[in-house]
């Protein structure tokens, strides 16, 4: 799952800041001691979710206090001969204490006192990234990371932890549930927070039906038909054309792993966008692929429109009462799916 932080736009409220050698007024504070012989132009610090970022352009430490208490995602620019070296962190607490480098093109933190929360993302990048190199299973990780999300769940920074979840899980509605059941003991301020995950999640695991019989394609003979089903349990749904070069990897790898779907009593239906019937049937045929495959009719009631797909290949898991279970981009995810079942 991509982080949604770098793609929400912000109207940024900036504010002149000039830095005090004076007695801070405000707990709301602050403060950014840069180190070294290399120091900035300006400095602008920006809160999230108030939308707001404050500018200073002289001292050291340089000083930014805010209307509202820290407890927030925040991002330093440091700007230093027309290049901006950029941090995103994590922060909570009062009067906090900021010490940082320019080196090697790179801002670097040395240290920030007074914010517990930063700690706590320190600590949790380091326990993943150990979990990850000594390749811990799947229930392992989903377990830490849940409780990481339990740990931090007042704090924007739980949905860092829930991206990280959600890109693990996609395909797994009742491991997406457990992350959502957590998620939703937080408070409307938070739910409403801009990195927040809860929109993505409840699309994630909301429930969704097709009813197959609704819908005509043509198939191998060149007639108008409904798809016959040959199996009662769950069946798959491949959205391909010809002249896709992932459609017809994955079709090689489906060929040689077709026990993949007869050991999970998974019936395999092909559904092609193809609008030159011959060049379709000829690509089955000399492929011997010879499971289940219509084209669609080419209007604008094709399943492929009810469905809102647009990317090739797709493949949609649907059981018997006509539930949408989830949906695969790859046979990889496929095999994945059914490995960790």
């Amino acid at each position: 799952m991509r982080n949604l932080f770098s793609f929400l736009p912000i109207a940024f409220l900036l504010v002149l800041s000039g830095c005090s050698n004076g007695k801070n007024t405000s707990a709301n504070s602050i403060s950014i001691e840069i180190l070294g012989n290399e120091q900035p132009d300006s400095i602008k610090v920006v809160s999230f979710n108030n939308s707001v970022g404050l500018i200073a352009k002289s001292g050291n430490p340089y000083l930014f206090s805010f209307s509202k208490s820290i407890s927030d995602a925040f991002v330093i620019d440091v700007y230093k001969n027309e290049k901006t070296y950029s941090k995103k962190l994590f922060l909570d607490g009062e009067n906090l204490k900021v010490q940082a480098e320019l080196m090697f093109e790179n801002l670097k933190i040395d240290s920030i006192i007074g914010s517990d929360t930063y700690n706590k993302s320190i600590a949790f990048y380091s326990n993943l990234d150990s979990l990850n190199r000594n390749k811990i299973n799947d229930f392992e990780i989903n377990k830490f990371l849940l409780a990481s999300v339990k740990e931090n769940l007042n704090h924007p920074f739980s949905f860092e932890i829930s991206n990280q979840y959600l890109d693990r899980n996609k395909n797994y509605k009742s491991r997406l549930l457990d992350l959502k059941s957590i998620l939703d003991e937080q408070s409307d301020t938070l739910k409403s927070h801009t990195l927040s995950v809860h929109r993505v999640l409840k699309d994630l695991v909301k429930n969704e039906y097709l009813e197959l019989s609704k819908f005509e394609f043509y198939n191998r003979k060149g007639n108008v038909t409904k798809v016959n089903r040959a199996q009662s349990g769950d069946y798959l749904l491949d959205f391909w054309f010809v002249q896709c070069p992932p459609c017809a990897r994955d079709h090689k790898k489906i060929v040689k792993h077709l026990n993949l779907f007869s050991d999970n009593n998974i019936e395999l239906i092909g559904v092609s966008i193809d609008t030159e019937s011959d060049k379709w049937l000829t690509y089955l045929e000399s492929h011997n692929y010879n499971w289940q495959n219509y084209r669609e009719l080419g209007g604008d009631k094709d399943l492929i429109n009810a469905l809102d797909v647009w990317e090739f290949p797709t493949y949609i898991l649907i059981n018997p009462q006509g539930e949408i279970i989830t949906k695969f981009y790859s046979f990889e995810e496929i095999q994945n799916y059914y490995i960790k079942q």
